[in-house]
């Protein structure tokens, strides 16, 4: 009996002290560990929208480059309808039928923009001479093999368009909209078979604009737009698994209803993402520099090399400002035949100050 009454006491001590010390210092918080898949397998993903609208860049895409063969005119309103998608099927000019579009999803103010390069790209492709300095048309490689259509200033308004669609439509809806408070302050409980909970949907939905398949990074076939360069860079950054994981911490976060989880992963996710757009500008800077002398590979890589820069203002959570951004695109110049290697060395390397990425800057 005395013995039990000592080991209360002494229990009794035990919590005092315990309360004692948690009421002067704050309580851990411990995050409960959730394994996330090696791979994007998740009941009820549901991505169809994007690959609607991934399908029409394609297409769009496709019809643009017809243009690179001489003689080639394209039409203003066919382009027009594919990025508006009208009536359903771009009035016929697409192989499939779908409710979405691109033009509506597309960050405000650059809809007018796209629409600018259209007009841009139909004059060019209306020219008889060939591209030269100062004279729209279309540079045929020595060789045969390669040919792009350029304006005067030899901007190639195909890479302006396909590039900044992506950028200002599936990378600004997939790291601002979708990651966004207003898609993620949704219900999470009421589950929609297909389809998942609307918050768990949402993501799907941003992962869906990456353009790869659920197997990723297991597997990277079949990859396109922002996937294909993600893979690109994967041998220097290890890309592929960062922000796979990242998307795939944060549908496990949200599955599992753990929010901090899925906000880590947010902030994981645009920064991975914006890496593989950096990258890519400073890959093509890159390419422009080793073909300095070559007009059609340097007009070529530097058209994407300036999409991709300005790609870099769509991330909410951007690592850049947008004078930065502006004076990388001033470095280019307004003629990509008149550009100097000085200032292609100046923009690549501010890009890589800026990214961390001065050690493999020359690699990428």
């Amino acid at each position: 009996m005395r013995f039990s009454l000592l080991a209360h006491s002494f229990l009794a001590v035990l919590i005092a002290i315990g309360m004692q010390s948690c009421s002067d210092n704050d309580p851990v918080q411990v995050t409960p560990e959730y394994p996330v898949p090696a791979t994007y397998a998740f009941e009820n993903v549901s991505y169809s929208g994007q690959t609607e609208r991934l399908d029409q860049l394609e297409e769009m895409t496709a019809y643009m480059k017809t243009a690179n063969t001489a003689g080639v005119r394209l039409d203003k309103q066919v382009l027009l309808d594919m990025f508006e998608n009208a009536n359903g099927n771009a009035n016929g000019n697409f192989s499939f039928e779908s409710s979405k579009q691109l033009k509506d999803k597309c960050f405000g103010p650059h809809v007018s923009n796209i629409e600018a390069y259209i007009s841009e790209l139909v004059k060019a492709s209306e020219s008889t001479q060939p591209a030269a300095n100062g004279q729209a048309g279309v540079m045929t490689s020595e060789d045969g093999i390669k040919a792009y259509l350029f304006d005067e200033n030899g901007v190639e308004h195909i890479q302006y368009i396909e590039k900044e669609l992506m950028g200002a439509v599936f990378y600004y809806q997939a790291v601002t909209v979708y990651m966004g408070d207003e898609k993620m302050d949704v219900d999470n409980e009421t589950v929609e078979p297909g389809e998942g909970t609307e918050m768990e949907h949402h993501w799907d939905e941003a992962y869906g604009y990456l353009g790869v398949s659920n197997d990723v990074p297991t597997n990277t076939e079949d990859v396109r737009f922002w996937g294909k360069y993600c893979v690109g860079r994967d041998a220097l950054l290890g890309t592929n698994e960062t922000l796979s994981y990242a998307l795939r911490k944060g549908r496990t976060g949200i599955t599992v209803k753990e929010y901090d989880m899925r906000d880590e992963a947010i902030a994981e996710a645009r920064t991975a993402w914006e890496d593989v757009c950096a990258a890519t500008a400073i890959h093509y800077l890159n390419d422009a520099l080793n073909n300095l002398g070559d007009d059609l590979i340097r007009n070529h890589v530097l058209s994407e090399a300036k999409a991709f820069t300005t790609n870099l203002a769509f991330n909410p959570e951007k690592r850049i400002e947008q004078a930065q951004i502006d004076q990388v695109i001033d470095l280019l110049g307004e003629n990509f035949y008149e550009v100097s290697s000085d200032n292609l060395q100046q923009a690549r390397d501010l890009l890589a100050e800026i990214y961390e990425m001065e050690d493999v800057k020359s690699q990428l």
